[in-house]
């Protein structure tokens, strides 16, 4: 495939060392920026930049949107209404409206969409899902996660800036949303969510606690301001499932009976590779969603997250255009 990359950041490096690796190529990047875009095509071997969204149409078989949160829907909904189908970073966009929006763009020109939760694509998950199914650990009572990092406090930079619809939920947290929603199957049918807020009103340390409609709970935290760490377990009746960096695990651990059994699957190239497969799988199908990471996974995931920073007293400007 031949894949043009909206945004000049280190997420778009991780993009094209694994497009690249699976035999796919890097046509176009796109930014605001003429000089950073030039200077990241010189740097990255990138034939072409462009300072023009719309100059992807006809040249790329699809875009990869790499900006911050702020920018996914302005930047994915003009692409849609061009045909080009759209693999964008996760979060889909900052909240459910403009997930809605993007979605009714893909509908109305049946063009591919698709959120870029690439966690939902690695192997080692049909081995967890797998000892869950039968029964390994027993009934799942608890999935715990956490995701944490300390960084530096840079009012304007995307982690910490509300116009770029920054805090740890969007950025880190939803991957433990992710793996709670992964293993219970749905959304939570509650959930209670303390922060602790910046000068900016955006959530540096959220902690939520939900229940599943099974009766399972789960603990989540995510941090942009202290190392928390990167584990998630699966605890069951019978069992436990550790998942070492969990949102790009590459084992698994499986501890029940007095016994354990550790599975390893190492990425072909970054992980990002599994996402870029399914992609391609899908347009080869002709298809506008795919099945493992279909739009109403994104609505629902965005809606959670909306009703979470209701309760935590975070808003971004994006909330007011709608």
């Amino acid at each position: 495939m031949r894949w043009g990359i909206v945004g000049h950041g280190s997420i778009s490096k991780t993009f094209m060392e694994a497009a690249r690796g699976i035999g796919h190529s890097i046509e176009m990047i796109v930014g605001r920026d003429s000089g950073r875009v030039e200077d990241f095509c010189s740097s990255h071997d990138v034939p072409e930049g462009s300072t023009d969204l719309l100059a992807l149409a006809g040249a790329v078989d699809a875009a990869y949107i790499a900006v911050p949160h702020s920018g996914h829907c302005s930047s994915t909904v003009p692409l849609l209404e061009a045909s080009v189908p759209v693999l964008c970073e996760k979060p889909l966009a900052v909240n459910e409206s403009e997930v809605s929006k993007m979605i009714q763009a893909a509908k109305s020109t049946q063009t591919f969409l698709m959120e870029a939760m690439w966690t939902r694509h690695l192997p080692v998950y049909e081995k967890v899902l797998s000892w869950i199914n039968e029964g390994k650990i027993g009934e799942v009572v608890l999935v715990e996660a956490s995701f944490g990092f300390n960084a530096p406090y840079v009012p304007e930079s995307r982690l910490w800036n509300p116009d770029l619809a920054g805090g740890s939920l969007l950025d880190v947290g939803i991957y433990t949303l992710a793996l709670a929603d992964l293993i219970y199957g749905s959304r939570p049918d509650e959930f209670s969510a303390k922060a602790e807020l910046s000068l900016e009103g955006i959530d540096k340390h959220l902690g939520v606690v939900a229940k599943y409609p099974n009766g399972g709970l789960a603990r989540l935290g995510s941090a942009i301001n202290a190392a928390i760490g990167f584990s998630g377990r699966v605890i069951g009746t019978e069992g436990t499932i550790e998942i070492p960096f969990f949102w790009q695990a590459e084992k698994v651990v499986l501890t029940a009976n007095d016994s354990s059994e550790k599975v390893s699957i190492p990425h072909d190239v970054n992980g990002f590779e599994y996402q870029i497969r399914e992609v391609q799988r899908c347009l080869e199908s002709g298809m506008t969603e795919s099945a493992v990471v279909p739009w109403s996974w994104s609505l629902s995931m965005s809606s959670l997250m909306d009703e979470i920073r209701s309760e935590i007293g975070v808003t971004y400007p994006a909330d007011k255009e709608f």
